[in-house]
This record gives structure tokens, C-alpha cells and sequence, in this order.
């Protein structure tokens, strides 16, 4: 969204608001220290976030704009100075609200790495790979869309067949790779880019479109499902028969990296339920490869669950939350305390890494 101008008295009186509204409350106590807010207005000795006050002054919510270079251009196009936060050593956090719109330069492959102009945008920094969709698609030969609760998304390649190699591959063995797929919608040039969420990839397959030049090659289509819909479809199927899942260590583990490979097999089967499986089957494996014994701490389960089995908690140590990089270099069997260590422990990214550790240390 293109932001609506207004006077730079509107923003003085912008800035005058959010000391009057907003400064003293909680949720805005320590914000200059928000990995989330890197750029601020420096006014009469005091800083504002840049994009709350462009906000304020406009009646555009946060979400609907840019941050990065369009706000801080817009603010110094009014006379105004921005600076950028000094966040020390501290790295940026991969989280994205969806819906919101953000600047590919200074808030996607800016801080986190990855081309500024590919649709695949794998990061050699981060465990991350940006997507990114569009109208503009269309004029390429291919045009993205949902299909019965995946979003099909076409690889890269403007001219004759497509292959599995670069960003292509980087998207098919993702989940082996333990980097996340996180999808933007692009809203044309200067307008940013709207976040769709995260992605599983649960399988891929070709198809004839045109190319760039108008002529038919094959395509490769990758099927993906947000992060979180295998949890409903564990709802629905909390009694599915469990017969399927293997009782020695050996063949679970077969199974669980199996069901993490990329392939085009059983096209007829949903999109989300492939994914629902291949966490079965990993949770499966890691809960018997953890003996009973928190992978984090390395003390014995709290409590035996009603079947009889030690209960733990499936981790996923390459997310902010769980679910979706479903592999067994990416997952640990953990304690409920370590668990919530992780996740709201001041000392839970550490307690992550170390975890992390032993995962590549157990798996290779």
C-alpha cells in the first residue's frame, strides 16, 4: 500500500501522541531494544518507532505498509531524522506476523540473507528460504494458487524444462536441510511485500505450462501446506490405527527419514495429510530414540503416560514454535520443563543450542 502523504505537522503531532498514549505502557516499555523495531524517528532528544508514528499520523495500520526504506524515506521526505537502533551483537528473529507487509531490502534479505530479486531466496546465514508469489507471475507462464488446502507454487526457470537444481532442490529438501519456508506475496514495485506464513513442502510434481516465450515446457510444482494444519488432522484422526508405525528403533528411524524425501508418490493422497504422516512418523522415532530420557536435560520423563510409554514432548530446535521442519536432525524428545525452558526461559536459546548440538551429534 502507497502511504497516503500528509503534512509534517500531522507527525509532529504524531510524535506528541504516542509520548501521550502510548509511551508509558507496558507493551511499548524497552522498545528501542526490540529486535523487531530497527529503525526510529530521533526528535527533540527522544526516539519513536518509525512506523507506529507514520501510523499514527496517516490512520494506516502498521501492518499495511513497509517498514525499512519507504517509512524512513517517507519520515525524511518530511524533515525528519531516522536512525537506526543499536541492537549490539544480538541476531534478528525470523518471526513475520501474516498479513503484515514488509521491505524485502531492510526487513526479509537484508538482515536474514538470500537474493533480492529470486523468487526462491535461499539464505546462506540463516535456516531459511523466502518465497515470494505475485501477479507479476503470470507474465512468466505460471501463476501460483491454494488447491485443496496446499498452495501450489511453481519453481524457478523463465525458459524451456525445469529441473531440480538451486532454489528448486533447496525447496525439496528443505526439511532435510532443516531450513523453513517462508512464503511473501509480492504487491508490485515499491508497495512491499504481504506475509503468507510458513510452509511444509509435502511432495512436488510436473506439469506443462508456457514458458517466458509463450512456449510449453515441463514445470515443477511443489505442493505446500502451512505450518499447523497436521495438528487438526491429528485432531480429527486421534484414533487412526497405529499399526503402521514400526516397533523397532532401526526400522522407525528408516521410516521417519524416508517420509522426509522429496518425491512425487501418491499425488491422489491430500497435501496435508502427507504432512500429518511424516510427523507421526517422526515424533514416532525420536520419542523411542529418546529411551525414555529428556534429550535437553537428560533426566528420566516425568511421568509414564496411560499406555505405558515415558511421556515427552516432540521440539522442533530450528523454530520459535513447533511444528513444520519436521526431520530427526531438527527434533528432540523433551521434558515438559526443558520444553517451556526453551520456549520462555531467559536462558532458552542457549538451553535450544545445546540441544541442537547433541541432535547433529546423534544424527550426523
Amino acid at each position: 500500500m502507497v502511504i497516503k502523504a500528509v503534512s509534517k505537522e500531522r507527525i509532529d503531532k504524531a510524535l506528541l501522541e504516542f509520548d501521550r498514549k502510548f509511551r508509558s505502557k507496558s507493551e511499548w516499555q524497552g522498545w528501542e531494544k526490540n529486535l523487531a523495531h530497527r529503525y526510529a524517528v530521533h526528535a527533540g532528544g527522544e526516539l519513536y518507532p518509525a512506523k507506529k508514528i507514520v501510523s499514527l499520523a496517516t490512520g494506516i495500520a502498521v501492518g499495511e505498509f513497509s517498514g525499512g526504506r519507504p517509512t524512513n524515506s517517507y519520515l525524511e521526505k518530511r524533515g525528519f531524522t531516522i536512525v537506526e537502533l543499536p541492537h549490539g551483537e544480538g541476531e534478528p528473529v525470523l518471526q513475520f506476523t501474516p498479513g503484515a507487509v514488509y521491505d524485502r531490502k531492510t526487513e526479509i534479505n537484508g538482515p536474514f540473507g538470500g537474493s533480492l530479486q529470486s523468487g526462491i531466496a535461499a539464505s546462506a546465514t540463516h535456516p531459511v528460504i523466502f518465497l515470494f508469489t505475485g501477479d507479476s507471475g503470470e507474465q512468466y507462464g505460471y501463476a501460483d494458487d491454494w488447491d485443496n488446502g496446499a498452495y501450489l507454487y511453481t519453481g524457478e526457470g523463465q525458459r524451456g524444462p525445469m529441473t531440480l537444481i538451486r532454489g528448486n532442490r533447496a525447496i525439496a529438501e528443505h526439511a532435510e536441510d532443516g531450513r523453513a519456508l517462508h512464503l511473501f506475496k509480492s504487491l508490485g514495485k515499491g508497495k512491499g511485500n504481504a506475509y503468507v506464513g510458513e510452509f511444509s513442502c509435502a511432495d512436488m510434481f510436473e506439469r506443462t505450462q508456457p514458458d517466458v516465450s509463450g512456449q510449453d515446457r515441463t514445470a515443477i510444482v511443489f505442493r505446500l501446506v502451512p505450518v499447523g494444519i497436521s495438528g487438526e488432522i491429528a485432531d480429527e484422526e486421534q484414533y487412526e490405527d497405529e499399526a503402521d508405525l514400526s516397533e523397532s528403533l532401526a526400522a522407525a528411524r528408516l521410516a521417519a527419514l524416508a517420509a522426509c524425501k522429496p518425491s512425487s508418490d501418491d499425488l491422489g493422497q491430500s497435501a496435508p495429510r502427507k504432512i500429518y504422516q511424516r510427523s507421526r512418523k517422526v515424533a514416532h522415532y525420536v520419542l523411542m530414540r529418546a529411551e525414555g530420557e529428556c534429550e535437553s536435560c537428560e533426566k528420566p520423563a516425568p511421568f509414564m503416560k496411560k499406555d505405558g510409554t515415558p511421556y515427552l514432548e516432540p521440539h522442533h530446535v530450528n523454530r520459535l514454535s513447533d511444528g513444520g521442519l519436521d526431520h530427526p536432525r531438527y527434533v528432540g524428545a523433551v521434558c515438559p520443563s526443558c520444553h517451556r525452558e526453551i520456549h520462555s526461559g531467559v536462558h532458552g536459546a542457549l538451553v535450544n543450542q545445546r540441544l541442537k548440538q547433541r541432535l547433529e551429534a546423534i544424527e550426523g
